[in-house]
């Protein structure tokens, strides 16, 4: 599933838990919306809800034709100062509608508490006719997020710097230390991938390091220049461990992933592979070129399209 497909189907998400209690505020504010004390009564409204509304930050009514007949009312203050402004030119004034009542913004981050947030807007109606809208302001690291397991789904071909990339044949492949000893290296890192514990690997091909991630210490990265990597003793700092049953990625593909990035390595003078990594719990392949341009991708794509994409 693509970022945008997981993004839709949390807002869906947020739509199904947000809409049934701002339609039933909405249909409060209808009853004042024209009234001559209707002002104080929409702040008031406003002013309870959001008490009971923990990831509320900020909510207003604005009528039919974009004027705002609210104040801004906050958790701690209800401002009359925006009382009268013109929102027409808001994006959600021309999407709200009688036909369709609720509307959930994109994420943007917020000019008040420059924290993440979401405006959602219900349509105040009256009978079969949209006379306002209601309008919150919501933080989103307050709100009830959809647990969504994030993964790989797609081909990421991303561009680098364009200078690097105009100069791409005015550079060559400078043999590197780690270059000479690259089938050392592959071995001892196929050992920690399959053997010791090591769920992710990430090899510096140009500056001859490696950045390991481990199980038991996840959270925390280790780097180990050429020397140590070469060096049996490394086997000593990271126990024998199984290889994990949840891992996605077999021993025998990782024997394969890294000689195919042997050959990224070595495939020409001027386009060349500088940096590779391999996660074997996601099955993620990540790829930096000479050009600057990075590839993201599945080890199965990785391995069932290498011949066309790179060889």
């Amino acid at each position: 599933m693509q970022i945008s497909d997981l993004i839709a189907k949390q807002k869906e998400f947020l739509m199904y838990q947000l809409v049934d209690g701002l339609k039933q505020l909405s249909d409060k504010c209808a009853l004042h919306m024209d009234n001559s004390s209707g002002t104080a009564e929409l702040n008031t409204l406003l002013s309870e809800y959001m008490h009971q509304c923990e990831y509320a930050n900020l909510s207003y009514v604005v009528r039919d034709n974009g004027t705002q007949i609210s104040a801004n009312v906050t958790k701690d203050k209800v401002d009359k100062d925006y009382i009268g402004q013109d929102l027409s030119s808001r994006p959600f004034f021309n999407i709200v509608n009688k036909n369709k009542v609720f509307y959930l913004s994109d994420a943007y981050i917020s000019s008040a508490s420059l924290k993440p947030c979401i405006s959602a807007v219900h349509a105040i109606m009256h009978n079969t006719k949209m006379i306002g809208m209601l309008v919150l302001d919501l933080d989103l690291e307050q709100l009830p997020i959809l647990k969504q397991d994030f993964e790989l789904g797609d081909w990421r071909q991303i561009k680098g710097d364009p200078e690097i990339r105009s100069n791409l044949f005015n550079q060559r492949r400078v043999e590197s230390v780690m270059d000479q000893a690259i089938d050392t290296v592959h071995t001892i890192c196929y050992e920690l991938l399959s053997q010791l514990g090591v769920f992710h690997l990430k090899l510096h091909y140009a500056s001859s390091r490696a950045t390991i991630w481990t199980y038991d210490d996840p959270f925390n990265y280790h780097v180990h220049v050429l020397d140590e990597i070469i060096s049996p003793n490394i086997f000593m700092l990271y126990p024998k461990k199984p290889f994990p049953s949840e891992a996605k990625v077999t021993p025998d593909q990782i024997k394969i992933i890294l000689d195919k990035f042997k050959y990224l390595r070595f495939m020409d003078e001027h386009l060349y592979l500088k940096t590779a990594s391999i996660n074997i719990m996601n099955a993620t392949i990540g790829l930096s070129f000479s050009c600057d341009g990075n590839h993201y991708l599945t080890v199965d794509d990785f391995l069932q399209n290498f011949e066309e994409k790179y060889a």
